[in-house]
């Protein structure tokens, strides 16, 4: 398994975890998926309130380019107005069928965020970077929210 620490906003990271949002729209994307899915650690950025932490995580199984898909479909999936996604691409200097849409699936809250120093991350990514499988996985392993913390933060 490969492991990347990801850079969201929180309102987009909150949308994850929530399991709303189930593509992430990026520049980029690993060259391949070989080694099984991709495991994708959320740094919540400072940006629109974020904690500058690790949040939780999802997994990836398929990284695909938006030309082969609706953009509909891509919108909805993705939580986002078409102007948005059009704007994204013309701030990323691209054009829409160019970005990558990522799948995302069993998206997992920690119960407490952490710091990137327990990802031996020296920096937050930019947009994406791999991660040493070790760190990555110790993450894995920390408590996270229970179904009911999770309905109970949601009502609120």
């Amino acid at each position: 398994m490969t492991y990347i620490l990801m850079s969201i906003r929180a309102p987009f990271a909150a949308l994850i975890l929530q399991g709303k949002k189930t593509l992430e729209i990026r520049k980029s994307a690993p060259k391949a998926i070989r080694e099984g899915p991709l495991c994708v650690l959320l740094y919540e950025s400072k940006r629109e309130g974020g904690r500058g932490k690790i949040v939780g995580w999802f997994t990836c199984r398929n990284t695909r380019r938006l030309w082969e898909m609706f953009e509909r479909e891509v919108c909805d999936k993705a939580c986002l107005e078409s102007w948005q996604l059009r704007r994204y691409a013309s701030e990323s200097r691209r054009d829409v069928a160019q970005l990558y849409a990522w799948q995302v699936e069993g998206p997992t809250e920690l119960a407490e965020p952490v710091s990137l120093a327990k990802a031996a991350a020296p920096c937050p990514p930019q947009s994406w970077r791999t991660l040493d499988p070790q760190a990555a996985r110790q993450i894995l392993t920390l408590p996270t929210k229970t179904t009911e913390q999770l309905l109970h933060s949601t009502a609120k």
